[in-house]
């Protein structure tokens, strides 16, 4: 019968959960009481059983008891929560395949001071906390500088490293490297003093964009072609990105400028093209390997092109 009632020891037996865990079930919501006896034991509807045996499923299938509780008030469907359970499953299981990569490593032979610190690296951070590090640089970079939101998104995903489910140890060593770069408080104030230099009331973020992509793109042709940075072959792409910098940035192409840039190119921090190098790493590709080439090709041809004559 839908309509009897069963008393919190009944229910106990029935299901063979203990007593113990009926009262914190009920505690929480997950398990209402229809009533009491006049002892004022708990009382339960018949259905009380079936409803049980789907707390005790979602629970063994790694489910927390807020979620559950949403479940039960509508505000996550039953798919919802056990896709969140499958993510997080998956999540997990990337992470013991770092830590099983490190212990690889590890084993190759006696084990050394570097095979403990990439498993101590591996062991301490997942895959989202890996993710927030380069995320809090970003948000720490852009403190007090009218970055554009969208550019900066992109440029979080675009740097983002994505480690592989079984790394090498070269990669394991490139995470390293790469979460001590953006964690420097001396690399991050020289990052955000760049970003607030460019990020100026004029700057054109499309402009910018499209200035980068074609000098890149005329590196790329010439890199191929094994035309060196100091060749005058490279002088007509340095001309172009200095003139279209200058317009995105809402500055007058002058000598002024010019002498300008020649400053950067010396004064770049390594630390800044060494991230781009790391990140390809942990994607499997050469150091060189994507923009960073052409960034390298770019900066030697402004220092020795543009320099005071």
């Amino acid at each position: 019968m839908v309509n009897e009632r069963i008393t919190i020891g009944a229910l106990a037996r029935r299901s063979g959960v203990p007593v113990k865990t009926l009262r914190f079930y009920s505690d929480e919501g997950l398990l209402p009481p229809v009533g009491r006896t006049r002892s004022g034991y708990r009382v339960y509807a018949e259905d009380a059983v079936v409803r049980l045996d789907l707390i005790r499923t979602l629970r063994e299938a790694g489910l927390g008891i807020p979620a559950i509780k949403a479940i039960f008030a509508r505000d996550m469907t039953l798919a919802e929560a056990l896709r969140l359970r499958l993510s997080a499953i998956e999540t997990h299981i990337v992470s013991l395949q770092h830590i099983a990569a490190a212990l690889r490593a590890a084993l190759r032979s006696e084990p050394d001071r570097a095979d403990i610190r990439r498993l101590c690296t591996v062991t301490r951070l997942t895959t989202e906390q890996r993710k927030a590090v380069i995320e809090r640089f970003y948000e720490r970079v852009s403190e007090g500088v009218p970055i554009d939101d969208t550019w900066k998104r992109q440029m979080m995903q675009a740097s983002t490293p994505k480690l592989p489910e079984v790394p090498t140890p070269e990669q394991l060593d490139a995470w390293i490297e790469l979460a001590e770069i953006v964690q420097n408080e001396d690399f991050i104030a020289k990052m955000r003093a760049a970003a607030a230099e460019t990020w100026n009331s004029g700057f054109d973020v499309a402009a910018h964009q499209r200035v980068s992509q074609e000098a890149n793109a005329a590196a790329r042709a010439l890199i191929d072609r094994g035309v060196e940075p100091t060749d005058e072959a490279a002088r007509p792409v340095v001309d172009r990105m200095a003139a279209g910098l200058a317009a995105a940035m809402s500055k007058p192409d002058t000598p002024a400028w010019r002498a300008t840039l020649h400053e950067k190119s010396k004064g770049h921090d390594p630390r800044a093209s060494r991230y781009w190098e790391l990140v390809a790493i942990l994607n499997g590709q050469p150091p060189q390997a994507g923009p960073n080439e052409e960034w390298h090709w770019l900066n030697a041809a402004v220092a020795h092109h543009l320099a005071p004559t």
